[in-house]
C-alpha cells in the first residue's frame, strides 16, 4: 500500500526540471523543435519572415540622413533607398519620391514640350535645384500647384490651391510636389505657369494643366507635365485650330497600356496614330482638330479625321459636367480585349489641359496592346 502511495504521489508531482532546447530550438509541447518550424497555416506580412514564433523585419531598417539624402521606399519591394539631393548624375542621376505622410498623395515626375515632347531642362542642367527667387527661362522659371480638378475646371480663377509640401522642381525640370491634401472630388489638377504672377498666358509657358487621380497615402511617380509656349499656340490657331481665349483640350493617345507601378507592356512615350477622339461614343467633328502628320505638334490638318503619328488631338467645348464620356475609336489591333480609356474632360478659357489615353482592358478581359 505504501509503494502505491509513492508512485501515485510521484506522478503528481511537478517536474523538478523542465526541458532545456538547445541554441535554434524551442521547447514545444514538451520537445525541443526548430525555432523557424511553422506550426500554423499563419503566413508573415509582406517584407517579413518568420522567427522563432514572431514575424519579424526581412531587411534591416533604413535610417537616411535628412540633410543630405531623401528616403524613396519601393513599395513593390519594401526596399527604402537614401537618394542624395545633390547633383550627382545629373539628369540621368536618381531622382526621390518619398511616401507622403499619412492621408496625403505625392505627385512627382518630368516637365516636357510638348510640341516635341523633349524634356523641358535648363541649358547645361546639372539636376540642381532651383532657387527660392525664380528664373526668366527653363524650368526655374516655373510653378506648380495641385487644385481640386473639377472645382478648378468650374472656376479657375476663383479655387484656391490644395495645401502641399515644399514644392520642388530643379534645372533638369524634375518636379516632387509632397503631401498634397486629398481634395473632395476624384482628381488632382497640376497647375504649370510662371511664377510670381497669375496663371496667364506669357512668359515662359501659357497655363497648362493635367490631371492625377486622387488617391490617399499614394505617391505618383513618373508623372508628365508640359509646358506650351504662346508661339505653340499661335500656329495651331494660325493652321485651323482652336483659340487659347476659349481653352484648348489636348487628347495625347498612346500605344502601349501601362499598370498602376507605371510598367508598360511597350515604350510607354509611343503615340498611336488612326484614333479619333469620341464623346458618349460618338465622334465630334465640329470639336475636334487633328494635326498634320509630324512627329512633333504643330500645324493643323483641317482635312484629317484622326491622329497621326503624334498621336494627339485638340478639343473645344468639353466640360468636365460631361462627366466620363470622353475616349477614343480606332487605332487599336486587338479590338476583343482592348479599348480606350475613358475620361473627362475639361476647356478651360486660357488654359491647355492635356490628358493621355492608354488602351485599357474590356471587362473580363485582358487587354495586349
Amino acid at each position: 500500500m505504501r509503494a502505491a502511495l509513492l508512485i501515485t504521489a510521484l506522478a503528481f508531482a511537478p517536474a523538478c526540471k523542465s526541458v532545456e532546447c538547445a541554441k535554434g530550438t524551442i521547447e514545444r509541447d514538451g520537445t525541443c523543435q526548430p525555432a523557424d518550424e511553422t506550426t500554423s497555416t499563419a503566413k508573415c506580412g509582406p517584407f517579413t519572415i518568420l522567427q522563432g514564433e514572431q514575424c519579424v523585419p526581412m531587411f534591416p531598417p533604413t535610417t537616411c540622413d535628412p540633410a543630405s539624402t531623401t528616403a524613396d521606399l519601393d513599395s513593390s519591394t519594401g526596399v527604402t533607398t537614401c537618394i542624395g539631393t545633390g547633383t550627382g548624375g545629373g539628369c540621368s542621376g536618381a531622382f526621390a519620391c518619398p511616401a507622403p505622410a499619412s492621408g496625403k498623395q505625392t505627385i512627382c515626375g518630368q516637365l516636357y514640350n510638348f510640341t516635341d515632347n523633349t524634356k523641358f531642362a535648363a541649358t547645361g542642367a546639372t539636376g540642381a535645384q532651383c532657387p527660392a527667387t525664380p528664373g526668366t527661362s527653363g524650368p526655374c522659371a516655373l510653378q506648380m500647384l495641385a487644385f481640386d480638378a473639377f472645382a478648378f475646371a468650374a472656376a479657375p480663377t476663383t479655387t484656391a490651391p490644395q495645401a502641399t509640401g515644399p514644392v520642388y522642381i530643379d534645372d533638369c525640370g524634375r518636379y516632387r510636389i509632397p503631401d498634397i491634401t486629398p481634395p473632395a472630388g476624384p482628381f488632382i489638377a497640376l497647375g504649370i505657369d510662371d511664377a510670381g504672377q497669375p496663371f496667364g498666358p506669357t512668359g515662359v509657358t501659357v497655363t497648362t494643366g493635367i490631371a492625377v487621380q486622387r488617391v490617399a497615402d499614394m505617391k505618383n511617380t513618373n508623372v508628365e507635365a508640359w509646358i506650351v509656349d504662346q508661339t505653340t499656340v499661335g500656329t495651331w490657331q494660325a493652321t485651323g485650330g482652336p483659340m487659347l481665349a476659349n481653352g484648348i483640350y489636348a487628347a495625347v493617345f498612346r500605344q502601349h497600356s501601362c499598370n498602376s507601378a507605371g510598367t508598360c507592356t511597350g515604350d510607354g512615350f509611343a503615340n498611336q496614330a488612326g484614333v479619333t477622339i469620341t464623346k458618349s461614343m460618338q465622334q465630334q467633328p465640329a470639336s475636334d482638330a487633328y494635326f498634320q502628320d509630324e512627329a512633333g505638334r504643330l500645324h493643323i490638318d483641317t482635312a484629317a479625321t484622326s491622329t497621326s503619328q503624334n498621336g494627339t488631338t485638340l478639343y473645344a467645348g468639353a466640360s468636365v459636367s460631361d462627366g466620363l464620356v470622353y475616349s477614343g475609336t480606332g487605332g487599336l489591333t486587338d479590338t476583343a480585349n482592348c479599348q480606350w480609356e475613358t475620361h473627362a474632360a475639361a476647356s478651360i478659357p486660357g488654359l491647355v489641359f492635356i490628358q493621355t489615353f492608354r488602351p485599357t482592358a474590356v471587362v473580363t478581359h485582358t487587354c495586349t496592346e
